[in-house]
């Protein structure tokens, strides 16, 4: 087994992969609480043992032994762990032009359609899927030492993502509907992931969901843990990023992001990737 280090804590710090995948296999205790998070990838996690619930975009599940959670790529997350017991979890890690190269962007896709992210299938399928990944968690192990190792490890990934989107594609019941969500918070996340470009002020956004302002900004602290402003921030640079590294200039990136001016687009987007949007590389 794998054991919690510095590797896994680096991605989820800086929140990109530099590979097609990462798979560990995690068993610990956590002791301190693990902040929201996001990431420019897509992420598999597969729960083993522990008291957990997963918080995902203003949404709460109550996990299972078996249960996998689906975070699409840009989804804010977090887990909360009962921490006097053992946590032991599979996790992959999925560069988005991988999935997309090899068209297994399914799961992730269906779990955006329902709104729903966390899968249940049935024990034989469920059984049949950690075998899958304790075959790729050993041939990872041993890749630097036997014949063609990186591409059997490689292999095996691919197999069991496929088997994954598979059993996700003919399963009608098993994505997870009894999340605990404020149907009013999941509007207003709704609302801004889809006018990103469009003007919106927090006096806009409580008007439009007939809130006062200082109620739903608590509200939505509460059930995301992110402020209105910074969430709006912080979407809107991933997409500006997005947009430059797809040829568009920084310039009109910004504009098209609902930033009103360069100098405080280019200050966010350094203050939150590290580098300004001219040092984006396409």
């Amino acid at each position: 087994m794998m054991k919690k280090t510095d590797s896994i804590t680096e991605y989820e710090q800086r929140g990109y992969l530099d590979s097609d995948f990462k798979y560990f296999h995690i068993s610990d205790k956590v002791t301190s609480d693990i902040d929201f998070h996001y990431h420019d990838f897509y992420k598999i996690i597969l729960i083993l043992k522990g008291n957990v619930r997963y918080l995902i975009e203003g949404r709460e599940y109550e996990l299972l032994p078996f249960d996998f959670v689906l975070v699409n790529r840009f989804d804010i997350h977090k887990p909360v762990v009962e921490s006097k017991d053992d946590y032991d979890r599979i996790i992959l890690y999925l560069k988005p032009e991988f999935l997309e190269k090899l068209g297994l962007l399914d799961a992730f896709v269906k779990a955006k359609e329902l709104e729903s992210y966390v899968v249940r299938f049935n024990s034989g399928t469920s059984a049949h899927i950690y075998d899958m990944l304790l075959k790729a968690q050993e041939d990872i192990r041993i890749k630097d030492t036997e014949y063609a190792g990186e591409l059997t490890a490689k292999i095996d990934i691919i197999q069991t993502l496929i088997e994954f989107n598979k059993a996700c594609i003919s399963e009608d019941f098993g994505f997870r509907p009894e999340a605990r969500f404020n149907r009013k918070v999941i509007e207003i996340i709704e609302y801004i992931n889809e006018n990103l470009q469009k003007d919106l002020s927090i006096d806009s956004i409580a008007d439009k969901f007939y809130l006062s302002k200082y109620h739903m900004m608590r509200i939505f602290k509460s059930e995301t843990g992110y402020s209105v402003h910074r969430y709006i921030s912080e979407k809107r640079i991933l997409l500006a990023r997005n947009l430059i590294m797809s040829g568009i200039p920084s310039t009109t990136a910004c504009l098209e992001c609902g930033f009103k001016d360069y100098s405080s687009f280019s200050r966010a987007f350094k203050n939150q990737l590290g580098i300004l949007p001219s040092e984006v590389k396409i």
